[in-house]
């Protein structure tokens, strides 16, 4: 898998993706058109806490931990173009985060427990070590520290694009080893970039996390909301949407979920 390519790829797609999700900066995401944090309190209280968040593109959740009171934030990606975003971004909501380019799978910018919460959303589908992701978190993790990370579902990676597409033949190996490529399609039909992530496996996500010597006290598959939620709770007060969705595309994660969200400890 190449890093180099994903960073490339991500520094030429950031602009189109940015205007293309609408993503809030009150609420932390964990997966399109689905419930964030307030919904489903796996962070909890954030005051007084730091924080770090691993592949933070455009610094939204990390914007919305230091409004929830967080002592500070620091936000690593490796898309020079994101962080450039995100500085920006953080400037004009008048908070301070310190946004790095780093890579995930080598923290050592970091000292050992340093933080009380890492989080992380959708990045880890880009890692090339995964067991080597939850080992760094876990030492820059403080004693009774926080881990809460989202990851592609396994289940959605396998048959979520052939359900989508109506085309069996795009279903993908459960027990796949090779790193899937792809682009990502904007609203009008493009494809940018040429991206690369693996097909990780749940036994891989979970027993990584307990082998880094992290304790797992909660697993969560959110359901997508259907019209008469969102319409609810107010379509704005859903904190990852696309600007121009697909109604397959809500239909499909209202049957299997996009997202897995794992909430760790370290003890």
């Amino acid at each position: 898998m190449s890093k180099e390519r994903n960073r490339q790829s991500w520094d030429t797609l950031s602009k189109c993706y940015q205007s293309e999700h609408i993503i809030s900066l009150e609420d932390v995401h964990y997966g399109p058109h689905a419930p964030g944090e307030r919904s489903l309190g796996l962070i909890g209280n954030v005051r007084g806490l730091d924080v770090l968040e691993i592949g933070c593109g455009g610094g939204q959740n990390s914007i919305v931990l230091m409004k929830w009171g967080a002592k500070s934030a620091t936000g690593i990606d490796q898309s020079e173009a994101q962080l450039e975003y995100a500085r920006k971004l953080a400037q004009k909501e008048k908070v301070v985060v310190s946004f790095l380019q780093a890579d995930m799978e080598d923290l050592h910018v970091f000292r050992n427990s340093t933080f009380d919460l890492v989080v992380s959303s959708h990045a880890f589908d880009y890692a090339e070590n995964l067991d080597r992701v939850f080992q760094e978190t876990a030492r820059v993790l403080r004693k009774g520290g926080r881990f809460v990370f989202c990851m592609l579902n396994p289940i959605w990676r396998v048959v979520g694009t052939a359900l989508e597409s109506e085309d069996l033949a795009k279903v993908q190996a459960y027990f796949g080893e090779e790193a899937e490529k792809w682009s990502w399609a904007t609203s009008d039909g493009q494809s940018i970039g040429a991206f690369e992530t693996v097909p990780w496996r749940f036994e891989q996500i979970i027993n990584g996390v307990i082998q880094s010597g992290l304790r797992i006290d909660r697993v969560v598959e959110p359901r997508g909301y259907n019209g008469n939620e969102a319409e609810e709770i107010g379509v704005e007060s859903i904190p990852y949407r696309d600007a121009y969705p697909s109604e397959k595309f809500l239909a499909l994660i209202r049957r299997i979920p996009f997202t897995i969200i794992i909430s760790a400890k370290k003890s």
